[in-house]
């Protein structure tokens, strides 16, 4: 138990700064990138379109199938429950003669 406890202070400070080194990594290449373009809005642009690229392109390799499965499950889940609801009202009908 007492592992435990210093573990999760750990993981508190890691999830806490590894966002903030990426943030500050971003901000540090957009201002030295900056001071060679000459202008901030370029820098901007571009790693705004390289970002975008990346997401792009996690989403396509790695994402789409996954996200699909998820999508089917929730439709079976659905379908389940609505068999389910049907299945109770008609059992209502059928033992009362109206729906609850």
């Amino acid at each position: 138990m007492h592992e435990n406890r210093s573990f999760i202070p750990a993981l508190i400070i890691v999830a806490l700064a590894a966002p903030a080194a990426a943030l500050l990594l971003v901000v540090a290449l957009v201002v030295w990138l900056a001071e060679l373009m000459g202008s901030v809005i370029y820098p901007c642009l571009l790693l705004g379109l390289i970002f975008a690229l990346l997401t792009y392109i996690i989403y396509k390799v790695s994402l789409r199938d996954a996200l699909r499965e998820i999508d089917e499950r929730w439709r079976v889940i659905y379908e389940a429950t609505r068999l389910i609801r049907e299945g109770i009202e008609w059992g209502l009908r059928l033992l009362f003669g109206k729906e609850g």
